[in-house]
């Protein structure tokens, strides 16, 4: 028999009546006395899995999103593109499917990103789809019917600031590089009244638009976020927003009491983290997400095969699941309109994951974890989750995210069901798997995937719950153990 594998000072959720919340240090952050979110966000806390979409014009050159800015490319010669894009590939009903198989539960495309090329039809400026290119199809309104077909809820990411192409947009510290471009407070203010606004209120109007995903806020300060939260309210009062209307994603997790007052007072429900990290504690009370590439990139990037592992995705939706918080997956396709099979088969693999264990990552609550085991990093992945400065050798490695041996998520009692914590086991211990610090009795143990919930063997000693475990693991993604109270 394999020794014992010891796991200690667990603190479960105190939400669960039958177990108690012992003395460890919280995960959580303690919260002040704002009411959030502003609209219903029960759909959102629910999901916990989405898929984000990177796509637009900067696909035909295939180095990324920001391959404009990088590259300095001047307005003109980035608008010839526009003639060229003819995704005729595109199939908004193919997509949600893709989504739908891996049990992601809402979707959050690119409708503007920083270079104001706008994926919908657009009566504010014709840089966009239907207008600028030979597609001529609106892509927003297409993806918006073929999830309302699904179920799957619909969002939209737009720039609300930072456009490299229409007068007035802000610019990143990199600087503007053509003359059309015009650093000039008063004309961003015009650019909000005339494009940013006006496009926002285009893109909610257009279907069953859930949630409008904003980033870069540079130049937004809290009176122009007033007036856009003021203006979308308006417009569709039950839109869900989120914290890159004020912040940055790298601010988040340093906001002070009063700056969370402030941003509930002007009306947002959701913080949203900094990029391809999970955060190491969340504010209690706040819903939350964090974004990850399931490759390198975020846009299409044809050299970018470092494709994270289905083993790497389930541990990492399932550590935003551990702490309460939405896990939103990036795809980038490419120019034609298609995504990379090798991303569509990693997650097909995680969606057959999910439709076995899902019971432990929908809905379920964060647990208040102060051990998760040993952790493990990849290269390029700090232990928080945040992306290490990479080698080159590191560069040419898979891309793989930070590994743990094992996790825990909850479920609070309902009528006619018990209480539930679901372990997430990773690194197989072997035969015994002793967890300290339950005092309450557990009445059941077995595993998830096991549909006739067969009773697994176990013991309790004082704060000592000890599990018998076969000699290897049942799944090698991750298996899953429920203990029921």
């Amino acid at each position: 028999m394999n020794p014992v594998f010891k796991i200690r000072n667990i603190v479960l959720l105190s939400a669960l009546s039958c177990i108690p919340s012992l003395n460890a240090e919280p995960q959580f952050q303690e919260r002040s006395e704002w009411q959030v979110p502003f609209v219903d966000a029960e759909w959102f806390n629910e999901a916990k899995f989405g898929m984000f979409i990177h796509w637009g014009l900067y696909s035909e050159l295939g180095r990324g999103e920001w391959v404009m800015n990088r590259e300095r490319i001047p307005i003109a010669e980035y608008k010839k593109l526009a003639t060229e894009f003819n995704p005729v590939k595109f199939d908004a009903d193919e997509w949600v499917a893709i989504a739908k198989a891996a049990g992601m539960k809402y979707m959050t495309i690119t409708s503007k990103h920083h270079d104001g090329f706008a994926l919908f039809d657009s009566e504010v400026s014709d840089w966009n789809i239907v207008d600028a290119t030979p597609f001529k199809r609106d892509v927003i309104k297409e993806l918006s019917e073929a999830c309302a077909k699904e179920g799957i809820k619909f969002g939209v990411y737009y720039s609300q600031a930072q456009d490299w192409t229409h007068t007035g947009g802000s610019m990143s510290r990199s600087g503007y590089w053509d003359p059309a471009q015009v650093n000039d407070h008063k004309q961003f203010r015009e650019y909000v009244d005339t494009i940013s606004i006006p496009q926002m209120k285009e893109v909610i109007e257009i279907g069953n638009i859930s949630h409008l995903w904003f980033d870069t806020p540079i130049k937004v300060n809290p009176e122009i976020a007033r007036k856009m939260v003021e203006e979308i309210r308006a417009a569709k009062p039950d839109v869900l927003l989120n914290s890159r209307l004020l912040y940055h994603g790298h601010q988040i997790e340093e906001l002070t009491p009063e700056q969370l007052d402030e941003l509930a007072e002007i009306g947002v429900d959701f913080l949203s983290y900094h990029d391809r990290k999970i955060p190491a504690k969340t504010f209690a009370e706040w819903p939350w997400e964090t974004c990850m590439t399931l490759n390198g990139a975020w846009g299409y990037r044809e050299s970018d095969n470092r494709w994270k592992s289905p083993k790497d995705v389930v541990q990492m939706l399932a550590q935003c699941a551990s702490k309460g918080g939405n896990f939103l997956l990036n795809f980038g396709p490419t120019a034609e309109g298609v995504i990379p099979e090798d991303g569509v088969e990693v997650v097909k693999q995680v969606g057959d994951w999910l439709r076995i264990n899902g019971e432990s990552i929908y809905g379920t609550q964060g647990s208040k974890l102060r051990e998760t085991g040993a952790t493990k990093v990849g290269p390029g992945v700090n232990l928080d989750g945040s992306m290490k400065k990479e080698s080159a050798a590191d560069k040419k490695a898979k891309n793989k995210n930070i590994e743990f041996d094992w996790l825990a998520t909850s479920r609070p009692a309902t009528d006619g069901q018990p209480a539930k914590v679901y372990l997430h086991i990773f690194t197989w211990p072997g035969e015994s798997f002793e967890v300290k610090g339950i005092t309450e009795t557990v009445e059941k143990a077995y595993f998830l995937a096991n549909t006739a919930k067969s009773p697994l063997k176990f013991s309790q000693k004082g704060d000592a719950f000890t599990l018998s475990l076969p000699s290897s693991a049942p799944d090698p993604i991750g298996t899953v153990v429920c203990l029921e109270f």
